[in-house]
């Protein structure tokens, strides 16, 4: 008997691929600040996963669904597609999905309401619903809209879509219902990039190379991955990241078939023509595409996911996502090109309009109307110098033609202030000689010209002939520039505070804030001079206040306080390494020491690698802190700046001596010695030398290794010399190497005392590095010092003075064993006279008691006599007892 063919259920209709979980990718970083974003909204309605193609949007969804398998709570997943528009199909669909949650079988369920099915439900689910901007039919979204009402607590609808759908999203959003995961939310911060590369290549790509391809990707997964393709072939250490761009033609075949080729011809046109544009405006665009409408079409294309993005605090204005953005201009100048330029000057024109003058004379140069943009400049250049928008300005003077100035000699002598400020002294010196400034009889020009010679002068490390032309521009004010006038003065300045003529130093930056002081470019220019006359008087708050001043001055043109001029942030970061602020110095040093180094400012250049080596250095990073000092030994051959060439070696020569090695150490010193240099910094005061001069180095290397006591007498010359000029920071540094030699020379107890009066002075400022750099034998001195505070109870009881000890002794980064802890006894010590440390020396090196009497020329029994005062001072009961001692506390090598 043949039965009746049977009926297939609803589910096996479906295909299993739209109801299960599509296959992950074999490599996923996990987006742990997702979950945590999603757990925080745990009993939001609608989770909406939305962003344009390529963003992770899937991959993000399948992740959330297993982290919630894990929680044990139910899922279902739904991939739709076209055919869903159909409402029986996708009700069919839907149905199949969730069925596993149900004893009934599909068809059971089929004949319930899906509405009543889920809203009755009491455990915890999630519906993932991927694809979803395929569904554009009313009858589907007005299906999930009432699945989204009646869902109960810890029931959840997660929706991933390139669109934003209609399914009621304002009203959740208003009621707290809704949780929105957008490109922002889904593109790759700079940890998940690194570890999606080192995912993929089994390896890390250099800090550099991935900030910048983060930066070109703007954390978009699917340019990332097309990128590690790139690194594939051709190797971490190449240039791929430099090369990699919308010239990848897998990155515009995307674009081109998966976005562009989606979109009305209206719409096309209005992506290629508005993609001149940095920032997208209605009004602007209405500009460029008449009749777009174009604020209810960029609302459409956000809401669209089409790479565009609002930006923040500018309400009505969006920006393309560069990859886009630099396709879009790709195919504009293929299929437009005659368009090109008239669509930058309609953009000029709007700009000049409405009063956007940076923006207007860009436009103005891509549309190569060099007329329209030199006059632009005549009128404008001088507000951008007073802001100090140098790099601004010499893009311009750069994209221009050569001879384009030559009718215009302020706008030259303007182009000199950016050359110098961006490449350097010795090419804006080339430039002012080429120039027809000098030869000018326009007051303007001359004004600038005065400004610039003693300014380029002392750039160039050149301060005794900067000092000579200065005094001879200053004579010639006023003029009738304030901006050249404060420059001048506070660039003389600077020479007279180099010169050790602080009083004029500080009259001539008063005067050029009275001038010109609402100038951005004159504040930070005065707040940096005002800040390093501070900080070489040992002013070490009011210095960081007016290097922050500084910064800020520049950066608030663009609301960045990592924007401003080098000058100042790298004064800035001097100022925080010396306060044991390493990581604020060291991103200060990272954003400003390429800009000094483009420039070639000489103390700049120096105390950005010193300060790299240095915080290097005390890390354990020693190939960093010595590949540091190499790079700036090149640069000041290739800059021809002996002086830093110098303090480069002498920098290293410290190091050295850190690691105990004397040999190294005192070649790297010898070879620093330049008779030119050191007579030069004998009557020049630069921050760069001031407490790391070669006079300095030597006695220091003498402290070590070599004589103490002549490095002592040696001091106390140059401390009464600093004292006398007024040179504070470098008292305070002499003081902390007397400390040392006193300790060297077997005076502990004066040794600490100096320490303890240099300490009363440097924790009021919180001046930190200027002791804790000199190393473990300045650890053990204030260790002592601090174990001695603590067994006086009326000095214990200065708060300030007991936390400033902790951030000293922190600095240091480890102390000695705790079976060489200094005691308050070791204050006590008679102190060794000279022989006697020269005999103890002996002594460790295994000398017997004839061969030390031959060497010192003395008879035995004297030597036998300074051993026993040796012992007795010690506190020692052997040979070996004394060198133990002797040893920890530094006294001999």
């Amino acid at each position: 008997m043949s039965g009746s063919p049977t009926k297939p259920s609803r589910k096996s209709m479906v295909p299993t691929a739209k109801i299960m979980p599509p296959t992950g990718p074999t490599i996923e970083v996990q987006r742990t600040a997702l979950y945590d974003r999603y757990t925080d909204t745990r009993n939001t309605s609608l989770v909406l996963v939305h962003a344009p193609a390529g963003f992770g949007k899937t991959t993000a969804m399948l992740q959330l669904n297993r982290h919630l398998q894990l929680q044990n709570i139910d899922t279902a997943w739904l991939t739709l597609d076209p055919a869903d528009n159909d409402i029986s199909r996708f009700v069919t669909c839907l149905v199949a999905s969730v069925a596993g949650w149900s004893t009934c079988s599909a068809d059971s369920l089929s004949s319930m309401d899906i509405s009543e099915f889920l809203s009755s439900r009491r455990a915890p689910f999630a519906l993932f619903l991927d694809d979803f901007e395929i569904i554009h039919a009313p009858a589907v979204l007005a299906i999930v809209r009432s699945l989204i009402e009646a869902l109960p607590l810890g029931g959840q609808i997660i929706i991933g879509s390139r669109i934003q759908p209609d399914v009621g999203v304002a009203r959740l959003r208003a009621r707290g219902r809704l949780l929105e995961l957008d490109p922002n939310a889904l593109r790759f911060n700079l940890d998940e990039t690194g570890e999606y590369f080192q995912m993929r290549q089994q390896t890390s790509l250099p800090k550099e190379s991935l900030k910048r391809l983060h930066s070109k990707t703007e954390g978009w997964i699917a340019a990332l991955w097309l990128a590690s393709l790139s690194m594939e072939r051709f190797g971490v250490n190449s240039d791929f990241v430099e090369r990699f761009s919308i010239t990848d033609q897998t990155i515009a075949d995307f674009l081109a078939d998966d976005v562009l080729a989606h979109q009305p011809s209206g719409v096309r046109d209005f992506l290629l023509r508005t993609s001149i544009l940095r920032y997208l405006e209605p009004s602007l665009c209405d500009t460029l595409v008449p009749g777009s409408n174009a604020e209810s079409l960029l609302k459409k294309l956000e809401n669209q996911n089409i790479f565009l993005s609002s930006i923040a605090n500018k309400e009505h204005s969006y920006r393309y996502h560069s990859l886009f953005c630099s396709f879009l201009r790709t195919r504009l100048q293929a299929e437009h090109s005659v368009d090109v330029q008239q669509l930058h000057l309609k953009a000029a024109n709007w700009y000049e309009e409405n009063s956007r003058f940076a923006s207007a004379i860009d436009h103005a140069i891509k549309g190569n109307d060099t007329t329209y943009a030199l006059r632009l400049l005549y009128e404008h250049a001088q507000s951008f110098l007073e802001e100090g928008r140098m790099r601004l300005l010499a893009r311009w003077f750069n994209a221009l033609p050569e001879d384009a100035l030559l009718r215009y000699p302020v706008l030259q002598a303007t182009a000199v202030w950016a050359v110098l400020f961006t490449s350097g002294p010795v090419a804006a010196h080339a430039m002012l000689t080429l120039s027809e400034c000098g030869k000018s009889d326009d007051p303007m020009v001359l004004a600038h010209v005065n400004a610039q010679l003693p300014l380029l002068l002392a750039m160039e490390d050149r301060y005794d002939e900067a000092l000579t032309v200065g005094r001879d521009s200053l004579a010639r004010l006023p003029s009738c520039s304030r901006f050249a006038d404060s420059v001048l003065r506070n660039a003389m300045a600077n020479v007279f505070t180099v010169r050790g003529n602080s009083a004029e130093a500080h009259r001539l930056i008063d005067s050029a804030r009275s001038i010109d002081g609402e100038s951005l470019f004159t504040r930070m220019y005065a707040e940096s001079q005002e800040g390093l006359l501070n900080l070489m008087a040992g002013r070490l708050q009011q210095a960081t206040t007016c290097f922050r001043m500084a910064v800020a001055a520049t950066g608030a043109v663009t609301s960045n306080l990592t924007s401003g001029n080098a000058w100042a942030g790298l004064l800035y970061a001097c100022a925080l390494y010396e306060s044991y602020d390493f990581d604020g110095a060291e991103q200060l040093v990272n954003v400003y020491l390429p800009l000094a180094c483009d420039v070639g400012l000489p103390d700049h250049m120096y105390l950005g690698h010193m300060i790299r080596a240095r915080i290097a250095f005390s890390r354990g990073d020693v190939g960093t802190a010595f590949g540091s000092l190499t790079e700036l030994e090149y640069l000041g051959h290739h800059r021809h700046l002996p002086r830093i060439v110098s303090s480069a070696k002498l920098e290293r020569g410290r190091l050295l001596l850190l690691q105990g090695n004397a040999q190294a150490s005192k070649e790297e010193l010898d070879r620093a010695i330049d008779s030119p240099v050191s007579e030069c910094l004998n009557h020049q005061r630069l921050l760069a030398n001031e407490i790391n001069s070669l006079s300095l180095g030597r006695i220091r290397w003498d402290i070590h290794f070599g004589d103490a006591f002549a490095a002592l007498s040696q001091l106390d010359h140059e401390l009464a010399e600093a004292v006398r000029e007024g040179r504070h920071l470098r008292v305070l540094k002499l003081r902390v190497l007397r400390s040392l030699a006193l300790q060297r020379t077997g005076d502990a107890a004066e040794a600490v005392k100096t320490i303890a009066e240099v300490i009363r002075t440097t924790a009021v400022e919180g001046i930190v590095q200027v002791i804790a750099e000199e190393g473990e034998q300045m650890y053990r001195i204030v260790h002592r010092y601090k174990v001695v505070l603590e067994e006086m109870p009326a000095k214990s009881s200065d708060q300030r003075l007991l936390s400033y000890l902790q951030l000293l002794i922190g600095a240091f980064g480890s102390s000695p064993p705790a079976s060489e802890q200094p005691t308050s006894l070791d204050t006590l010590m008679e102190p060794l006279t000279r022989k006697e440390l020269q005999v103890l020396q002996l002594t460790a090196d295994g000398c017997s008691n004839a061969t030390m009497a031959e060497k010192l020329n003395l008879s035995d029994s004297t030597v036998r006599t300074h051993l026993r005062n040796i012992s007795s001072k010690l506190n020692a009961h052997s040979r070996a007892e004394a060198v133990a001692s002797a040893r920890r506390l530094s006294l001999i090598r």
